[in-house]
């Protein structure tokens, strides 16, 4: 695909950016965030209308919030419905929608990579590899994803409340943060391997019966109406879902090897975040996205525990030795690069980002 240049040119100013600014400690750091922020929100905020599967739908949607008789007819959640009123009170133009969803958005996403992670290059340029296309796309998801990364600290220091507060907050964004709820729970959980067969067995059992029990919902339901003819397996929209399980499922199955192999054996210092939540963030994910084979609707829910991969994978990385941490670390990045690559030349409708477009065109 000749659009690819943009694609590896981004993740290349990003790499040398990382190089020549994370070399002079905490200023350095706080220099290449704030760098890649404005360069990264630059991009998605004066983006074209039509960069992005649902980019246009939200435009449209933001020029009929305008007119409230037109606005109370949409299925959007009253949080987001209220987000695109209060904006329109200042401007009429659509690209301010763009433009302030991207700011909360990756500045969200950075600076959970510059509190919790320990490599804030690596972790970065796997958010441009590998997340950063949601948020040309997925506006209302993005904010709800946002406000739970800016939660995460209740989670830490065990305030329930709070977290509750924001959890229901980003549900009026997006449904899906009800799902957040369970983060609080989930990071007092030790693993044990009993645990983990557990999970794994109710993951198979909720993989075979599920389908029938979407079926039904949904057409009982009739909100989903776009996603009747993506649900059983073996569809050709199922193909992204098996290959996202094969994603899912290799990270998980790294941080497992890292973990019992060389974290437990090394006793390497813990970071600000748990490392058997985080271990059981990439397993929940895996699971998540495999039970999505047979309900596509379903790998929605996979973000609010994969978005931890940015902090994982970093972290266990770091836990072999120096001399072969590079080669793992090139390793994880050239097969993101790769499998992203495959996609957008083979499967470019998944997620149309290439050939990217400014709205200034």
């Amino acid at each position: 695909m000749q659009y690819l240049w943009q694609y590896y040119l981004l993740i290349t100013v990003i790499f040398v950016q990382g190089l020549l600014l994370l070399r002079w400690g905490k200023f350095g750091k706080w220099a290449f965030s704030v760098l890649c922020f404005v360069e990264l929100t630059f991009l998605a905020g004066f983006r074209s209308w039509n960069i992005g599967n649902d980019t246009m739908r939200y435009v449209q949607m933001f020029i009929l919030s305008l007119n409230f008789p037109e606005l109370i007819k949409t299925h959007m959640e009253q949080g987001y419905l209220l987000y695109n009123r209060f904006l329109g009170i200042f401007t009429s133009n659509p690209q301010m929608l763009l433009l302030t969803s991207s700011v909360l958005a990756i500045g969200a996403w950075l600076n959970f990579i510059r509190k919790y992670s320990v490599s804030i290059l690596l972790s970065t340029l796997l958010f441009v590899i590998s997340n950063y296309g949601m948020i040309l796309t997925m506006i209302r998801q993005e904010i709800a994803i946002c406000i739970v990364l800016l939660a995460i600290p209740f989670i830490i220091k065990r305030q329930l409340f709070p977290f509750l507060f924001c959890c229901i907050l980003a549900s009026t964004f997006h449904t899906s943060a009800i799902l957040a709820i369970s983060l609080y729970f989930v990071y007092l959980i030790p693993f044990k391997i009993k645990y983990l067969l557990f999970i794994l067995a109710g993951t198979l059992f909720a993989f075979i019966f599920l389908a029938p029990i979407l079926n039904t919902t949904f057409d009982i339901l009739g909100r989903y109406e776009s996603y009747m003819g993506s649900r059983l397996l073996g569809e050709e929209t199922k193909l992204a879902s098996i290959l996202k399980t094969l994603v899912q499922g290799s990270v998980a199955i790294f941080c497992y090897i890292s973990y019992k192999y060389f974290y437990l054996s090394k006793k390497i210092k813990q970071g600000l975040i748990s490392i058997d939540f985080l271990l059981w963030c990439c397993i929940f994910s895996a699971c998540i996205q495999f039970i999505s084979i047979r309900g596509t609707l379903l790998e929605r829910l996979t973000l609010y525990f994969s978005i931890f991969n940015l902090i994982s994978i970093p972290f266990f990385v770091r836990c072999y030795p120096k001399n072969i941490r590079i080669f793992i670390a090139l390793g994880v990045v050239c097969t993101f690069i790769v499998i992203n690559s495959v996609i957008f030349v083979y499967r470019p409708e998944w997620n149309h980002v290439l050939p990217f477009e400014f709205c200034f065109k």
